[in-house]
């Protein structure tokens, strides 16, 4: 009898299988550790594999707090680029097609109908809180897309607005989800069982390499399991047992 596959691995499989490899979020110069730690946990949220920071502090990347991004970084492939010029080499490189934010008056407003059809491979950039993408970037981009906003706020938060911007995109291309080769799905799924196993993950998981488990049909978790996420401090101010069952 074949043996149970653990359900962090089954979970594990049903994310796996929704990634995509189409979509890649450059985030230039970010400046706020919340901010950039927000963006991190929204593009993993949205499934987006890959992100390149440019010009990114290294002592910011070490302040990065699973409070924030619920661990959600390491999960990511993270490529940093020291300057605006390297990473637009990369890009080119690879043949990226490259879409900047920008709240110039010449940029497009960035609605389903606008950004249809998506290219085959697109890199959406998002620039620093003050002042937005670089001139570089800017300059290098195949087209500069703004969000149409209807208030007397010029902007939104950095990544509320990337949120929006890639639920557009995957509005315009929901096929993107899940379209990573059989090598990239191979390559990721060994990275994620070593980090799922531990030092023994090879003993543990590795009859899975091969031979992936079922995913599970449902990524979020039965009602049972769940708990209120909140600090402790405050779940005790509330009155509030994180460890009680549920009824």
């Amino acid at each position: 009898m074949t043996e149970q596959a653990p359900r962090r691995l089954r979970r594990a499989e049903a994310v796996l299988r929704q990634r995509t490899g189409r979509i890649l979020l450059v985030a230039e110069r970010c400046t706020d550790i919340h901010n950039h730690m927000a963006l991190l946990r929204t593009a993993e949220a949205y499934g987006v594999q890959h992100v390149w920071l440019v010009e990114q502090a290294d002592e910011q990347l070490e302040k990065l707090k699973k409070s924030v991004t619920k661990g959600a970084h390491g999960w990511l492939s993270i490529r940093q680029f020291p300057s605006p010029a390297s990473c637009i080499a990369a890009l080119r490189e690879e043949e990226w097609t490259i879409w900047a934010t920008d709240l110039g008056r010449g940029a497009e407003p960035a609605t389903v109908e606008s950004l249809t059809p998506l290219p085959d491979k697109v890199a959406l950039v998002v620039g620093r809180e003050s002042d937005g993408v670089s001139k570089e970037l800017l300059e290098a981009a195949d087209r500069r897309l703004w969000l149409p906003l209807f208030g007397f706020g010029e902007s939104l938060n950095l990544s509320v607005a990337t949120g929006i911007l890639l639920q557009r995109l995957f509005d315009v291309c929901p096929e993107a989800h899940g379209d990573l080769s059989p090598q990239a799905l191979g390559e990721l799924r060994r990275e994620w069982y070593q980090r799922l196993g531990g030092e023994a993950w090879e003993e543990r998981y590795g009859q899975w390499l091969e031979n992936p488990p079922e995913p599970l049909n449902e990524l979020r978790p039965p009602p049972e399991t769940r708990r209120p996420r909140m600090p402790k401090k405050l779940a005790k101010r509330l009155g509030i047992d994180l460890n009680a069952e549920k009824s």
